[in-house]
């Protein structure tokens, strides 16, 4: 698989998010309001009508969330606008991760300069072998979780049993 080397700015534009009055937020509401660390809240109104990556710019500055969904990004967010016919979505997604933008933050309320961003170097290869790799990593990640699952269980399991061996302790039966 051939990759490319290019500036992240080459790749993605980062857009700024927009003010949503508190009137028009609504927890019942169709769509999410992405502030920069996640959803705040929910609105009838959109702002971006495609499925994006919603970048925290202030506060939880370089917060990553995925969006499936048409969506609100508040005014401390950039959304992520890229070619769709060189780019997949998910595998921008992890890219961004990896990249840990968060390090990029600077001030008293932690900001990160979309500039800065653009001017990471980063190593992408075709669309075809970007989803090659969301495909590997999908399943990796699948398997992460079932493992993690199994061990939350069975250290429920441990926790309860170690409940009844106090119990019988304390009643003598030990």
């Amino acid at each position: 698989m051939e990759w490319e080397n290019k500036k992240l700015g080459e790749v993605i534009k980062l857009e700024y998010g927009k003010p949503l009055p508190k009137t028009k937020r609504k927890a019942d509401g169709k769509y999410p309001v992405y502030g920069a660390n996640g959803i705040k809240n929910r609105t009838n109104e959109y702002y971006y009508n495609k499925f994006s990556i919603i970048v925290g710019r202030k506060g939880s500055a370089g917060e990553i969330n995925l969006s499936e969904e048409r969506f609100w990004p508040l005014d401390v967010t950039y959304f992520v606008i890229f070619d769709e016919k060189k780019y997949d979505l998910f595998f921008i997604y992890y890219l961004l991760i990896k990249l840990e933008l968060s390090k990029l933050a600077k001030g008293v309320k932690p900001g990160i300069n979309r500039n800065e961003v653009y001017s990471l170097d980063v190593h992408v290869p075709s669309l075809n072998g970007q989803k090659q790799i969301v495909k590997k990593l999908k399943e990796s990640f699948w398997a992460i979780n079932k493992i993690k699952e199994n061990s939350e269980k069975k250290m429920m399991r441990l926790e309860e049993l170690k409940k009844s061996i106090l119990y019988k302790a304390f009643k003598g039966e030990f």
